[in-house]
């Protein structure tokens, strides 16, 4: 476990230091993957271990390595396209340049090739030929809707105007009061039965989503609770997948209830209350 930890380490000094890819074998995501769950595991069943500690810089190491080579390979397609297409220098035509970056594993070689696709299409739609194209096809006329036409020397029919009455006020004995409608009385809210979850466990709550019997178990398990340290004591993995210390004697921490028992269970701190 430790010679892949140094393997990883002389990897990142190369990355940074060469403008090419590190050589490095074939499997070498595969054993990443493997060594990365090898320290998980160990920190999980012994989290006063050197595991945990180990598992946070060999995460970042690897996501460093990841990045460069990732941005190499982007680097290189790019390069590669604009040495094969041309976009306005007479009729365009792709020749592709065989110029694919050495030390390529079989992950970053489909990588590569998938962004050479990419830039391929995207320049051939905006090449001249693409737009010489447009220009051979035949124009279809447009056809314009006939507009409806008004004869004004046609005489059209009068309309015949009503004729104006005149309004005349009501004699003041004869004007009756409106009376006033009554407001409707507020009908009472009912409130919605509310079954019993443990009863029918698809019933729904108050804003009509399904109760969560996974995600309530889970904020149980990671209920996070604080604790006095006794002991010096180094970093550990939580069950959320958080890092943890490392701690020293007197620290007040707060972690989930299940990693705190551990501390409990070996007198290295108890919990308190503020």
């Amino acid at each position: 476990m430790n010679e892949f930890y140094q393997t990883l380490r002389k990897i990142q000094k190369k990355e940074r230091n060469n403008g090419s890819l590190a050589r490095v074998d074939e499997d070498f995501y595969d054993k990443l993957i493997e060594y990365m769950d090898e320290l998980k595991n160990e920190a999980m069943n012994d989290p006063f271990s050197k595991a945990p500690a180990i598992l946070k810089q060999a995460q970042i190491i690897a996501t460093e390595i990841c990045q460069r080579r990732e941005k190499k390979i982007a680097d290189a397609a790019v390069v590669n396209i604009h040495r094969s297409y041309h976009l306005f220098t007479g009729k365009p035509q792709f020749d592709l340049v065989d110029t694919t970056p050495l030390n390529l594993t079989p992950e970053e070689e489909k990588f590569y090739y998938s962004l050479i696709d990419t830039l391929k299409n995207h320049r051939g739609n905006i090449s001249l030929e693409k737009l010489s194209e447009d220009d051979e096809s035949p124009s279809q006329p447009i056809i314009k809707p006939k507009e409806t036409q008004k004869n004004t020397l046609t005489s059209q029919p009068a309309v015949e105007e009503e004729p104006i009455r005149q309004k005349t006020e009501p004699e003041p004995d004869k004007i009756k009061p409106i009376a006033e409608k009554p407001e409707p009385a507020a009908k009472p809210k009912i409130k919605p039965k509310v079954e019993n979850i443990e009863d029918n466990p698809n019933a729904l709550d108050s804003q009509d989503e399904f109760y969560d019997f996974e995600s309530k178990k889970v904020a149980r398990d990671t209920e996070l609770v604080t604790m006095l340290v006794f002991d010096d004591v180094d970093a550990i993995v939580g069950v959320d997948e958080k890092i943890y210390g490392p701690f020293r004697p007197q620290d007040i921490v707060t972690m989930p209830l299940v990693n705190a028992k551990i501390f409990f269970k070996n007198r290295k701190g108890r919990q308190v209350k503020i």
